[in-house]
């Protein structure tokens, strides 16, 4: 991503959808997350910080889709807090601590030669055309080129038409991670793509 070209609020709005209840519930709507994710992307340093994004755009510089990447688990966690201490007040910055709790409860591990897609978000109007292919086809090119041995990604339970994408791509399930209370539900599908 590039701070100077790309719209960092609308990137911002793009990985808000990508888990908007759980944003919901610690942040209440999406306009206030997003402002709140948008700090975290332009000041960097951090799992959703620029450095870690690529924008997938059209001619005309309209974001159609983003991904949010990593190799392995290769952030500092006190520069993280950091940047969240810095950037929010006490309550907000507690409020992503626990988001990045909850992440650690259900999202795969990974191991150091791992290329893990945390995000991949089309946007709305771009969906069914192709967005999300051509994310997965260069997120697997990157982490070719970086030397990684697997793409590992996480998908909502509830999200089928991901998951078929997904398995249409050639990844496959190889975990889950599902928390059932009454009638609440919450998981992820761990997949991955063997390079």
């Amino acid at each position: 991503m590039d701070k100077n070209k790309h719209d960092s609020l609308k990137v911002s709005e793009l990985i808000y959808e990508a888990d908007a209840d759980t944003f919901n519930f610690f942040f209440d709507n999406k306009e206030n997350t997003s402002r709140k994710l948008e700090k975290l992307v332009l000041k960097g340093n951090n799992s959703l910080g620029y450095e870690q994004i690529y924008v997938v755009s059209d001619e005309n510089s309209q974001i159609l889709g983003v991904m949010v990447h990593s190799i392995g688990w290769k952030f500092d966690k006190k520069k993280e807090l950091t940047v969240l201490f810095r950037n929010f007040n006490i309550l907000d910055s507690l409020r992503f601590i626990m988001i990045d709790i909850l992440d650690s409860i259900f999202l795969s591990d990974l191991e150091d030669d791992d290329y893990y897609y945390a995000i991949i978000a089309v946007d709305e109007k771009s969906r069914g055309q192709g967005i999300g292919s051509f994310i997965l086809k260069e997120g697997i090119k990157l982490a070719k080129e970086k030397g990684c041995k697997r793409v590992v990604l996480d998908v909502d339970i509830e999200n089928e038409g991901a998951l078929r994408l997904y398995e249409r791509f050639g990844f496959r399930k190889f975990n889950e991670k599902i928390v059932s209370l009454m009638r609440w539900k919450k998981g992820a599908y761990h997949m991955d793509y063997l390079l």
